[in-house]
């Protein structure tokens, strides 16, 4: 118990390295130095509640156009991994470890909050041996936001959920496997703004003159006339379409417990309807019924994903990682705006906590997911 509570201090450290936001935009003569420090409490497999410090720096800019899309912007993070948690890894086997921290952001805006989840890739990192402090770094990028409304936005980092992978010389999984640590702020009321900047007014499109007419030459005495031209464009549909019904979650072993984990088949939404109006796309779930027993609906969890296609006029917004449950949870949306439109894939890593005295056999759910 001790070797695993040591490594698993060691992932705790190393997960919190990933970098929070990537904030979509450019950097232009406009960006200036900003930084955040806190302080979270992460909940870990056989070890519980553990504190951990976060540093983040960047660059971000000023000012912001609205109706313009943003381009992908990056933010760094680095941590300092102990000697005691390198030595801990090291007692189970782990040479190296990686993973995926799923930042949750809320940018406030004149128009409303605007949510979003980054994952950010926390790259492989060889832990000393004989065990001494290192550091480890990851990255990430957040999709294109578009800010309709003028005014002063503020963006709040609030939390944070790792999915860590520690390996073995050969690159296997170390008795930890793959697990997730869920991360809140402690505490909770400590500052949550990385940058504050100004949506600024659209530019003007310049008028470009008016050509004069050419006169007409003379020439043979005769008649003209003139035909007005119509024609239009209808609106299409709000639709989705999903790449299967069945999802095969990972099998667990009666007496011990665990997470059932599994991945949600991807969901193509289609918005060709025009205007401004944005959509929404929910989920909720039955409970897990079997021959012998139920696992509640409550259970299962999920880190939702969503992403643009190249020339959506939408931003799409993946929503916050957590329960599903039968009152249900959204899974993504795009917000109104002046131009809203294109297609969007969307899909979801899955999480199902079984209890360790849960009874043998097959267990199965319907999940529903509804457009709007």
């Amino acid at each position: 118990m001790s070797r695993a509570k040591a490594a698993l201090g060691a992932v705790s450290a190393v997960g919190m390295t990933a970098g929070l936001l990537g904030f979509a935009a450019a950097a232009p003569a406009t960006a200036e130095p900003v930084s955040l420090t806190q302080t979270y409490s992460c909940t870990f497999p056989l070890i519980g509640d553990d504190p951990i410090n976060v540093a983040i720096t960047s660059e971000m800019p000023a000012e912001i156009e609205a109706g313009q899309p943003t381009e992908a912007f990056a933010i760094e993070a680095v941590t300092q991994v102990s000697q005691k948690a390198a030595q801990g890894m090291g007692l189970v086997g782990g040479a190296t470890v990686e993973g995926v921290a799923a930042a949750s952001v809320t940018v406030e805006t004149p128009a409303g909050p605007l949510d979003v989840v980054v994952d950010n890739v926390v790259e492989r990192t060889p832990v000393p041996s004989p065990p001494s402090a290192f550091e480890v770094y990851a990255s990430g990028e957040a999709p294109s936001l578009t800010f309709v409304e003028p005014g002063t936005a503020t963006i709040h980092v609030t939390g944070l959920l790792l999915t860590m992978t520690p390996r073995t010389v050969d690159g296997g999984e170390t008795g930890l496997g793959t697990f997730e640590a869920p991360c809140v702020l402690a505490p909770a009321d400590q500052d949550t703004v990385l940058h504050t900047f100004e949506i600024t007014e659209p530019a003007e499109e310049p008028e470009e003159p008016e050509e004069p007419e050419e006169p007409e030459e003379p020439g043979e005495p005769g008649a003209t006339g003139s035909q007005e031209l119509h024609t239009s464009v209808h609106g299409g549909l709000l639709s989705m379409s999903q790449a299967g019904d069945s999802v095969r979650m990972t099998p667990v072993d009666y007496g011990a417990g665990g997470t059932s984990t599994g991945d949600l088949h991807t969901v193509t939404v289609e918005d060709f309807r025009g205007g401004s109006a944005g959509w929404s796309l929910t989920g909720k779930v039955t409970d897990f019924t079997g021959e012998d027993g139920t696992i509640e609906a409550e259970n299962l969890s999920w880190s939702p994903r969503c992403v643009a296609a190249e020339g959506s006029r939408s931003a799409c917004v993946a929503g916050s990682p957590g329960v599903v449950g039968t009152e249900g949870a959204t899974l993504a949306s795009a917000p109104d705006g002046a131009a809203t439109g294109g297609e969007f894939a969307v899909d979801a890593g899955l999480s199902l906590a079984v209890p360790e005295l849960a009874a043998p056999g097959a267990y199965s759910s319907v999940l529903t997911l509804t457009l709007t």
